[in-house]
């Protein structure tokens, strides 16, 4: 049967990856950086403020209710608790709980703005305070993503995966680590703020990939060549 075991945790996957999307990419759009004018940024949320709000909602629904689930059951889904180093496992669910934390937490100070809808309930100087406790939420989700990406792809690599999607949770997990900086620059604009978006996509790219790897039934332990691995 195609859900037959713990196929079905590669759904929670792609539920993410899709959720995930629409309500950050397509919905909330992209926010004023830290650092803008306030005016702009009064003016994003007279606009657009109930949307962001939904993007936000949906988006914190597909983090607590499906990438959560998914990388704490990812190590049973994957076969390999037993064959893994006894560390990957607990790291994995500590560091998806992390970024649903620190993600949520990163969000909710945007999610104050956007409820006043940029009108005068908040003064020029927490308007700018928010903005700024945002971008360090948002810069540092990007290390907890990046252990959550490292040790996903272990657990990846252990149940003898593609070595390409094994490579692409490294990948994602060395961008996220360098994107994080992206406030050093003092702008939310810029080479490291490229870096971020890049790692994030390469993220979303990983679960997907480790999703349908999953749901395929490919990932239940199963020994292949090497030569197949590709």
């Amino acid at each position: 049967m195609l859900f037959s075991g713990h196929r079905w945790v590669g759904l929670l996957g792609i539920g993410w990856f899709v959720l995930f999307l629409l309500g950050a990419a397509v919905l909330q759009g992209e926010p004023p950086a830290a650092g803008a004018p306030v005016a702009q940024v009064r003016d994003f949320f007279h606009t657009a403020g109930s949307r962001y709000l939904v993007g936000d909602l949906v988006a914190g629904c597909a983090f607590m209710l499906l990438l959560l689930p998914f990388g704490t059951l990812l190590p049973r889904a994957l076969s390999t608790v037993e064959r893994q180093p006894p560390w990957w496992s607990p790291l994995t669910a500590v560091s998806v709980v992390a970024v649903v934390t620190v993600g949520g937490t990163a969000t909710s100070f945007l999610d104050a703005a956007a409820l006043a809808a940029g009108g005068p309930q908040l003064d020029d100087s927490t308007v700018t305070a928010l903005l700024y406790a945002n971008t360090a939420g948002i810069a540092l989700i990007g290390l907890p993503a990046a252990v959550f990406a490292a040790s996903a792809a272990a657990l990846v690599h252990h149940a003898t995966g593609p070595r390409a999607l094994t490579l692409l949770g490294g990948l994602a997990a060395v961008l996220l680590v360098a994107g994080a900086a992206f406030p050093v620059t003092g702008t939310g604009h810029g080479p490291l703020w490229t870096v971020r978006f890049v790692s994030f996509l390469a993220l979303a790219l990983f679960v997907l990939g480790t999703s349908l790897y999953v749901l395929t039934g490919v990932g239940r332990g199963r020994s292949r060549p090497a030569a197949d691995r590709s």
